[in-house]
């Protein structure tokens, strides 16, 4: 859906993931490498100016130990 000046509307950033980076120190380059991705994209995934996939939510959630439970209720393509 497009605002008034044509630009896209964002999802919410995920904060949960946030936290949980924070939590077990470590950083978004540590993603960026696991899922193949560059550090810039994977800060526009996490802040919501792109989407995750699936995949890369569930290697993601493998990786950590979490549930995808900590993505539920937020965009994921």
């Amino acid at each position: 859906m497009a605002g008034k000046t044509g630009r896209r509307l964002r999802h919410y950033p995920y904060l949960k993931l946030k936290a949980l980076l924070a939590e077990k120190n470590l950083k978004q380059k540590y993603l960026a490498d696991l899922l193949g991705l560059s550090p810039v994209t994977i800060n526009q995934k996490i802040n919501g100016t792109l989407e995750f996939t699936y995949t890369e939510a569930e290697i993601i959630c493998d990786e950590l130990e979490v549930s995808t439970e900590i993505l539920r209720g937020q965009k994921v393509s």
